[in-house]
C-alpha cells in the first residue's frame, strides 16, 4: 500500500474505507537504502540501515535483559489489533486466514516466510497480529462475560516478514508503528521499487539487467506467502505503465508451492444509476484535482483483469472473493478533501476557486443522500480478494 492505501498499498475495507491519499510522482525509480531490524539485520545490513534500539540485540540475554524485554512486552497496547483475532473483524485478512487453514487441513496455519510486496499501516498491524495471536487470543477470550465462547479467528503464524514500500515517509511511518506494536525486531522493512532492474523482453516477460550496479530488489530471495494489498492499484504513483508485469516480477520471489494473496478494489465506474452516482462524481472531480495539481492518480484494475495477468504469470488461481462496499458521509467526505488538498498546487487561483465550488456541492450533495438512505450508506463496487498458487 504506497502511502495510505495503504501504501504501496491501499487500503479500502468493508464498510469503513480508508481515505486514497494519492502522491506526487517520484522523478525517478531510484534504489534506496535496505532496513533490517534485530540481531542478525544488525550484524548484515550496511552503514545506512538504521541501528535497533539496545533493547533489541541479544548481548546474551542475561536476567536483566530477559526481565526488560518481558516488561516491554507486557506493557504493549495490543487493541488496535483485537479485531484481527475476531472473526469477521477484517473481513479480508479474515478470509485469507482461513484459506491458509483450509490448506493445511484445518490445522493451525504458518504462513511461512512471508513478504507483504506493498506494505502499509493496516497490513503491517495484520501481521503483527500473528506475532501477537497467541496473546490477543487469550486475552480476548479472557475478556468474555458471558460464559458464551468468544468468536475467534484461529491461531495463525509467520516465520519471518519482509515489507516493501516505495515512500520513504510509508517506510518511516511503518516502523515507527512497528515500534509501538513491539515487532520492529521480528522483521525487516524495505524501501525500493519492483521496477528496478526488470526490464521487458519483448517476449511478454521480463529480465533483469544491471542497474548501475545495483541488484534488483530482492533478488535471489524466496517467501512461503506474498501478499499484494492494493498493490497494483499504487503502481501508477512510483511505476507507471509497469502493472502488466508486476506479477510475474513478483512470482520469482515465491517458492514452488507458495501462495500469493491479491487485494484490490474493483473501478469505481464513470456512471451509475441512483443515489450511489454521487461516488462517481466525487471520484472523477478528486482525479481532475489530483491531475491539475500535476500529481498522479491511481488505476484500479478489474477482477478479472488481475486473474488474467496472474495467470499469465504461470500462477494457478485457486479462489476469490468479492465484498460489496458501502460509503457512509465521513467516507465521501475523505475523497473530497483529497481533491480540496490538491487546490493550492492548481494552475491558477480562479480555477482553484471554481473547482472548490464544485467539492461544496458534492459535499452538500453526498450528505443529502446518505440522509436518504435508512443506514446512512450508499452500496457502490466491491474489493476482491484472489487467492493464487505457484505451481510445485
Amino acid at each position: 500500500m504506497l502511502p495510505m492505501r495503504p501504501a504501496l498499498a491501499a487500503a479500502a475495507f468493508v464498510a469503513t474505507k480508508q481515505p486514497l491519499v494519492h502522491l506526487s510522482p517520484r522523478p525517478s525509480p531510484v534504489r534506496l537504502a535496505l532496513f533490517r531490524f534485530g540481531k542478525k539485520a544488525a550484524m548484515q545490513s550496511s552503514s545506512s540501515t538504521l541501528q535497533p534500539s539496545p533493547s533489541s540485540v541479544d548481548h546474551g540475554w542475561g536476567d536483566r535483559s530477559l526481565a526488560d524485554a518481558t516488561d516491554k512486552l507486557a506493557n504493549l497496547d495490543l487493541s488496535r489489533l483485537e479485531k484481527f483475532a475476531r472473526k469477521r473483524g477484517d473481513a479480508l485478512f479474515g478470509y485469507i486466514e482461513q484459506c491458509q487453514v483450509d490448506a493445511c487441513d484445518g490445522g493451525d496455519a504458518c504462513f511461512g516466510d512471508f513478504l507483504d510486496a506493498g506494505t502499509g499501516s493496516h497490513s503491517l498491524r495484520w501481521m503483527a497480529s500473528m506475532v501477537h495471536r497467541d496473546r490477543l487470543l487469550d486475552a480476548m477470550a479472557d475478556k468474555s462475560t458471558d460464559g458464551a465462547a468468544p468468536d475467534l479467528t484461529p491461531r495463525v503464524s509467520m516465520a519471518s516478514f519482509t515489507a516493501v514500500t516505495a515512500d520513504e515517509t510509508m517506510r518511516r511511518r511503518v516502523y515507527d508503528e512497528a515500534k509501538e506494536l513491539g515487532v520492529e525486531d521480528k522483521c525487516e522493512i524495505i524501501i525500493g521499487n519492483w521496477r528496478e532492474g526488470a526490464q521487458p523482453n519483448g517476449e511478454g516477460g521480463i529480465d533483469f539487467v544491471s542497474d548501475n550496479g545495483n541488484t534488483a530488489l530482492l533478488e535471489g530471495r524466496q517467501f512461503d506467502t506474498i501478499l499484494a494489498d492494493y498493490l497494483v492499484g499504487a503502481i501508477d504513483g512510483f511505476s507507471p505503465y509497469f502493472q502488466d508485469l508486476i506479477f510475474q516480477r513478483l512470482v520469482r520471489h515465491l517458492k514452488p508451492g507458495g501462495r500469493m494473496y491479491i487485494i484490490g478494489l474493483q473501478p469505481i465506474p464513470d456512471k451509475v444509476a441512483g443515489d450511489a452516482d454521487v461516488f462517481c462524481k466525487i471520484t472523477k472531480v478528486r482525479d481532475a484535482c489530483i491531475l491539475l495539481a500535476n500529481h498522479r492518480c491511481y488505476r484500479e484494475y478489474p477482477l478479472d483483469w488481475i486473474e488474467r495477468h496472474v495467470t499469465r504469470a504461470g500462477l494457478n488461481v485457486k479462489e476469490r472473493r468479492q465484498y460489496p462496499i458501502r460509503y457512509d458521509h465521513a467516507t465521501m467526505l475523505r475523497q473530497i478533501n483529497v481533491g480540496r488538498s490538491k487546490l493550492k498546487l492548481f494552475p491558477s487561483q480562479g480555477m482553484a476557486k471554481e473547482m472548490g465550488k464544485v467539492l461544496d456541492d458534492l459535499e452538500r450533495e453526498s450528505l443529502e443522500v446518505t440522509k436518504r438512505q435508512e443506514s446512512g450508506r450508499i452500496t457502490l463496487g466491491f474489493d476482491y480478494v484472489v487467492v493464487a498458487e505457484r505451481p510445485k
